[in-house]
């Protein structure tokens, strides 16, 4: 048998994952070499940036994407950064074969089990060991860093044992909550070292990465992912409860058309409901100090299976760790003589790391959704089985359990934490679908649509689908997509312009012109207007094209001007940076009279709007209460519409140029981004996450001026 799992392993995931390289390891390697190459990272979590440093190191991938990860997460595959993608991943699959082999060493000497049956235990996580080799994913080294810490832990050295689950939850934040293990265990070394290694570990980020980029990761992303609303919240792969109960109770035109109600208030209170019954009864059971040896094993592997069952997006790769509860439960039967409860518990565990899910649908709907996630169903009859066990490795009874004092105290704990998180997930979900109502089309196949551009009626954006990102192009009643063999970003159009600009990035970034009302241009209508450029803006009058040029991942703010008349369009004319090089600049717009306004940041600070002209004039910051990106000047030139950051959101303001009154035109606990205006100077068309994954925004009109 074991030889046969190995088999399986070596043949349908060392293999393939030594001969190619693939979206999860480049998400981790593309990262590394950013910051090995001295780029800043505060935008290493916008989808498009990332996506665009991607195809300027030349990676083949079609999509990458550093959402949800830590900003630590890049420092393990940072020493092969330097190295060709593909060789870098070969030498951290090797790095990963190493350690895997380490966690089975310390798993043998902790849990007292043969070499073989370790062996055996380790490989029947057939997905789990494929999906990570496969992906490059860090999860071996997460299973690595757990066992490390158990053996610690069981060697009574608690301050290493925290110290090592601290680089854990540095790279995967869910190891910090080991922190509630050891303080409801009065364990106060081992919490001392959690807590104490993880402050070091975040203020050593904060020194590597800068406060911005932590902080959007603690403020801006991290709360996507906590309420299962990290990418996709419909997708059964997840095989969660919160993906189940979006799936059965919450609608989205484009990811969940078909639920079996739109029922929001009803996932915002089952949501917490259902983590707290997992989560509560198991902190009582655990007991309040340390137990025998033996249960304190099979205790610390039912709290990483709970800590699993608990995640609200996991990947099959995050299922290693179950190596490690299926080792030291095992290990606790076999040395308790429980034969039939060891086989129970190695069935289930081959279950939820069999590929079962490959035979399920594709895109169920309605109540087909709960035959849809055999994984789940298989993690929850091991979690119900862990604590069985683990209930009757005490000497207490039921009886005597629910009649404590304990009960009481529980029962507050379990309200004390529900109650908080229903409210919470209310206020999240109030008037977060109103925009389904405004939404521009329904386009399926695309992940992300963003950066939209109003050409009289019509509107082109950028959108992500499986082969990249192209450009969309959307009449008010048909949809085309425009592929110029390379990703293409943010799309410039002039209110009466024939033409159209769009970035197409590869090697470099460069500014293309192509026919507007083209559905999908003839090579000869294509013409280069600017090489090294980025976010093409035009000027009302057509007059004047602003662009970004970047060094290093820092913007500076150029323009230049068009001469549509002749056939390079203005390619050959001079052009000059307006910005300065003190600041970042990140969008860019003009009003009626050729002046701009834009988005920029300096080092170490929020970003916030300043005012400039082509001609060489200087550079004056726009005073404002809240950080401020992505402006939009109205065609009348009176009105700025324009995205504020409050309380981790992007929300969406418009000000009378005039009087200086601003008012707000979304409050929902999600993103508002990207405006851009109706030639009727009243209506704006703008970017929403609303109801989606962090970041993954379609588009909306909304009515900016009564």
């Amino acid at each position: 048998m074991l030889a046969t799992l190995v088999a399986i392993f070596v043949w349908r995931g060392f293999v393939p994952a030594w001969k190619t390289v693939n979206s999860d390891f480049q998400d981790y390697y593309l990262a590394a070499r950013l910051y090995r190459q001295g780029y800043p990272l505060e935008q290493i979590y916008d989808w498009t940036w990332i996506q665009r440093q991607k195809d300027h190191a030349g990676i083949e991938t079609p999509l990458v994407a550093f959402a949800l990860l830590t900003p630590f997460s890049l420092l393990p595959v940072l020493p092969f950064s330097s190295l060709p993608p593909l060789w870098a991943k070969r030498g951290w699959l090797l790095l990963n074969l190493v350690l895997l082999g380490l966690a089975a060493y310390l798993l043998k000497r902790i849990s007292r089990l043969s070499a073989r049956r370790v062996a055996i235990l380790v490989f029947l996580a057939i997905v789990p060991l494929r999906t990570n080799f496969l992906n490059g994913q860090e999860y071996v080294l997460l299973l690595f860093l757990f066992t490390a810490a158990a053996w610690l832990y069981f060697e009574n050295r608690g301050l290493a044992a925290g110290l090592t689950l601290a680089v854990a939850g540095a790279l995967k934040i869910y190891p910090s909550l080991f922190l509630i293990f050891f303080v409801r265990k009065k364990q106060w070394r081992a919490a001392a070292g959690l807590v104490l290694g993880s402050t070091v570990l975040w203020l050593l980020s904060w020194s590597l990465f800068g406060f911005e980029t932590i902080r959007t990761y603690l403020v801006e992303v991290l709360p996507w992912p906590l309420r299962g609303e990290g990418q996709d919240p419909y997708n059964i792969n997840w095989n969660t409860f919160s993906a189940v109960l979006h799936r059965l109770f919450v609608t989205e035109p484009e990811l969940n058309p078909h639920p079996v109600a739109h029922l929001p208030v009803l996932y915002a209170v089952l949501q917490p409901i259902c983590q707290g019954l997992i989560f509560v009864p198991f902190l009582w059971l655990m007991g309040s100090c340390r137990a025998a040896v033996e249960r304190e094993k099979l205790l610390w592997g039912t709290y990483v299976a709970m800590l699993l069952i608990l995640s609200t997006n996991p990947g099959s790769y995050d299922f290693n760790a179950l190596i490690l509860t299926a080792v030291l439960t095992i290990g606790y039967l076999t040395q308790a003589g429980q034969a039939r409860e060891a086989a129970i518990v190695v069935t289930l565990y081959g279950l939820v790391c069999f590929p079962i899910s490959h035979w399920v649908r594709g895109s169920p709907s309605g109540f087909q959704t709960l035959l849809a996630v055999p994984r789940l169903w298989a993690m929850t009859g091991l979690w119900i089985c862990l604590l069985v066990i683990s209930l009757r490795s005490t000497s207490v009874q039921m009886k005597v359990w629910l009649k404590s004092r304990e009960a009481v105290v529980f029962a507050s704990i379990w309200l004390a934490l529900v109650v908080p998180a229903v409210t919470l997930n209310l206020r999240h979900v109030k008037g977060e679908f109103a925009n389904y109502a405004t939404r521009l089309f329904v386009a399926p196949e695309s992940y992300l649509d963003t950066d939209p551009a109003v050409a009289g009626e019509n509107v082109f954006f950028t959108m992500m689908t499986n082969r990249g990102y192209v450009t969309g192009a959307f009449d008010g009643t048909s949809l085309a997509r425009l592929w110029f063999g390379t990703d293409s970003f943010h799309v410039a159009a002039g209110p009466n312009s024939p033409a159209a600009w769009v970035e197409l990035a590869s090697a470099g970034s460069q500014i293309i012109r192509f026919p507007a009302d083209a559905k999908m241009p003839a090579p000869n209508q294509i013409s280069i207007q600017e090489q090294d450029a980025e976010k093409p803006v035009v000027s009302m009058d057509g007059k004047w094209l602003a662009f970004i040029r970047e060094s290093k991942g820092r913007g500076t703010l150029w323009v230049k001007e068009l001469q549509l008349g002749t056939r390079s369009g203005g390619a050959d004319s001079v052009e000059r940076p307006v910005s300065g090089n003190e600041l970042d600049v990140l969008e860019a717009t003009f009003d009626p009279e050729d002046g701009i306004i834009f988005a920029a940041r300096r080092r170490g600070h929020p970003p916030t709007l300043f005012r400039t002209k082509p001609e060489p004039t200087s550079v004056a910051q726009e005073s404002a209460s809240a950080p401020r990106r992505f402006p939009a000047v109205s065609p009348d030139g009176r009105w700025l519409a324009f995205s504020q950051r409050e309380r981790g959101n992007w929300q969406l303001w418009v000000q009378d140029r005039q009087t200086r009154v601003e008012r707000r035109l979304t409050d929902s606990d999600c993103n508002s981004t990207a405006p851009a205006w109706y030639p009727d100077s009243k209506r704006l068309v703008y970017a929403t996450d609303c109801g989606r994954g962090y970041g993954l925004t379609a588009l909306c009109r909304i009515a900016a001026v009564p």
